[in-house]
């Protein structure tokens, strides 16, 4: 497991660092690979408890959200959102004993916490520096998962949250966002070039993604746990599924979107 888990590491970092270096339409076919393989997942989970979600209109809300984003067509957001929501409605209507309005429910879950939180790793990309902000908002995230997986394994025995991921300990937790202070700290104190913050936001933002990145892994196990599945996939041997590898990013994105914005205008 753990050789697997080294080795689509290996593979999988450099293609994703590529992206981001090139960024443009590049990062956004990426994204759009990740979000419906996300959405595919999704399904598979509801299907797995005994939901149903309708593929045709979980494709299509998480892909034109993403395309929405990428052309800054911003105004036609929330009209995606209200035809999204009409479409599922009528469907209910038509065909209640198929789909009821729990699944349409979490259809539009679904297309909004796959799209809406990728959608952020988009925005984020796409302002003035956005190479670099996305650089460290991936640094954060990957020091966080390294370093909680490996102390918690061998040094964890508390529980973080028992009754939602009973293998996430407070220890490696703990290990996660100290590790990524520290490292954060060190970089913008000895080469501040690389970051472009001073020590003390380094330090914010550390803890920042850190705690949304653990709060992302927590969301996606609290949705495993009602549905009662142990992994969202298997795609990426050793890791999982795609939403078990993307699950810390998409809500640590927000995160350092809006992270950035404020300090841009102070």
């Amino acid at each position: 497991m753990l050789v697997l888990r080294i080795l689509s590491a290996l593979v999988g970092i450099p293609l994703v660092l590529l992206a981001v270096h090139f960024g443009g339409p590049w990062y956004a076919l990426l994204l759009l690979l990740i979000v419906n393989l996300g959405v595919y997942e999704y399904n598979s989970l509801l299907r797995a408890g005994g939901y149903f979600a309708p593929p045709v209109i979980s494709f299509f809300g998480v892909t034109m959200l993403i395309v929405v984003l990428y052309l800054q067509e911003y105004v036609f957001l929330l009209p995606l959102v209200m035809l999204t929501l009409f479409i599922l409605f009528v469907l209910t209507l038509l065909n209640p004993e198929k789909i009821n309005i729990t699944d349409a429910s979490l259809t539009l879950w679904g297309i909004i916490y796959i799209g809406g939180l990728c959608g952020y790793l988009l925005l984020l990309r796409m302002q003035p520096g956005g190479a670099l902000y996305t650089y460290m908002l991936l640094a954060g995230v990957w020091i966080n998962d390294t370093l909680a997986y490996f102390i918690g394994s061998k040094w964890g025995f508390r529980e973080l949250a028992p009754q939602i991921s009973p293998k996430k300990s407070v220890e490696g937790s703990l290990a996660g966002i100290g590790g990524a202070v520290l490292i954060f700290l060190a970089v913008s104190i000895f080469s501040p070039d690389l970051t472009g913050i001073n020590p003390g936001l380094a330090v914010l933002l550390a803890m920042g993604i850190t705690v949304f990145a653990q709060l992302g892994d927590l969301m996606e196990s609290a949705l495993k746990r009602m549905l009662q599945v142990k992994d969202s996939g298997g795609l990426i041997p050793g890791h999982g599924g795609v939403l078990d590898r993307f699950d810390s990013l998409m809500l640590a994105a927000p995160f350092v979107y809006y992270f950035f914005m404020l300090v841009d205008m102070i």
